[in-house]
């Protein structure tokens, strides 16, 4: 079923804000070469007064007290992006992810929100496995991100598990929206290098491998060779959450010297466990031990949400259709992708106006 919404080309971020953060992110990065320190904070301070709202606000204020300590161990994680990501792709993706996600479209949200019967996420967690039968296509993917652009929606979380052979496609996609930030979990598989120079035109995303995947290695061998933006995926469920909680992985997470890592709950964990890993992660980013940001995907995904728009929301379109929340797995939803619907099931408001 096709949403109404599906055809309306959103008026976008401004062009020439854009350009002007462009032109001093570039800068900056440059200047970072030369004095890496003194340039990361200016490059902070920077931010701040081109990239406004209510979660930027406070993300960059944390990171502006937390680099005025010289020994902070997120300047060698810092350092280890620039040293191993093209300049470009690092200021597409932080542009698009930090103005287009984060500010101008945290402004989209809160003016559709006053109109409709549903939350609008930040940001949308989109699964696609190409070996299930019947499961959600990279056509369905792309018209929630034309839908969802149109609502403010800015940011995507793509999880591909099954097979690679769709990322050809997926990375499409991607360079169809330069003005959205992808980020898109691979399986564990080895890329080929064709794969791997249709990853690299794709300056507004980043790729992340799985833990200790078999492939990983090689994966970020490839990333560092091409210049590439990538981090690290972990999983948890209820078996080894307090393992992440109580601060026993992730020094290993370290390990592997990826400047921003996530961790993604499986869908049987327990809500309790998953608060308690997000909880940690935030902990472990105001007080960094390890060489490295660490995130939680539904946890700060919710709590963006909360910053943003003042909404706990969570939203997730599983491989089959299924709707995934904060609260609750809805089934058998598999004949839409309309976002209307899907939100207006899934996320709705107590009390619309």
């Amino acid at each position: 079923m096709k949403n109404s919404r599906d055809d309306n080309k959103p008026q976008g971020p401004n062009n020439i804000t854009r350009a002007l953060i462009d032109a001093s992110v570039d800068r900056g990065l440059r200047e970072i070469e030369e004095d890496p320190k003194r340039s990361i904070r200016k490059l902070t301070d920077m931010g701040r007064m081109f990239i406004k709202g209510r979660f930027m606000d406070e993300v960059l204020s944390i990171v502006q007290d937390l680099l005025r300590n010289d020994d902070s161990p997120y300047y060698e994680a810092i350092e280890q992006m620039l040293r191993n990501t093209d300049r470009k792709n690092l200021k597409d993706f932080g542009i698009s992810f930090g103005y287009s996600g984060l500010t101008y479209g945290g402004k989209v949200i809160r003016e559709h929100e006053l109109s409709l019967p549903y939350h609008i996420p930040w940001a949308l967690t989109l699964r696609i496995n190409p070996t299930l039968k019947d499961g959600l296509s990279v056509s369905e993917l792309e018209s929630c991100v034309r839908q969802g652009t149109a609502m403010g929606i800015y940011c995507y979380f793509i999880r591909l598990s099954g097979a690679i052979t769709c990322i050809g496609r997926l990375m499409d996609l991607v360079k169809q929206h330069p003005e959205c930030a992808f980020v898109s979990l691979l399986p564990d598989e080895p890329l080929n290098p064709v794969q791997v120079a249709g990853i690299k035109e794709c300056t507004n995303s980043m790729v992340m491998f799985q833990n200790r995947g078999a492939a990983t290695a090689d994966n970020v061998s490839a990333m560092k060779k091409n210049k590439i933006l990538y981090g690290i995926y972990a999983v948890y469920g209820n078996e080894d959450a307090a393992a992440w909680y109580n601060d026993q992985k992730a020094e290993g997470l370290a390990e592997l010297n990826a400047g921003i890592n996530l961790l993604v709950s499986d869908d049987t964990c327990s809500k309790r466990n998953g608060a308690k890993v997000a909880k940690y992660c935030r902990s472990l980013r105001t007080h960094p031990e390890y060489p490295m940001i660490l995130f939680d995907l539904a946890g700060d995904a919710v709590q963006i949400n909360h910053i943003i728009s003042e909404d706990e929301c969570y939203f997730e379109l599983l491989e089959n259709g299924d709707i995934k929340t904060t609260t609750e797995t809805i089934s058998d939803f598999r004949h839409t992708t309309s976002l209307d619907q899907l939100f207006t099931i899934g996320l709705p408001r107590e009390n619309p106006s």
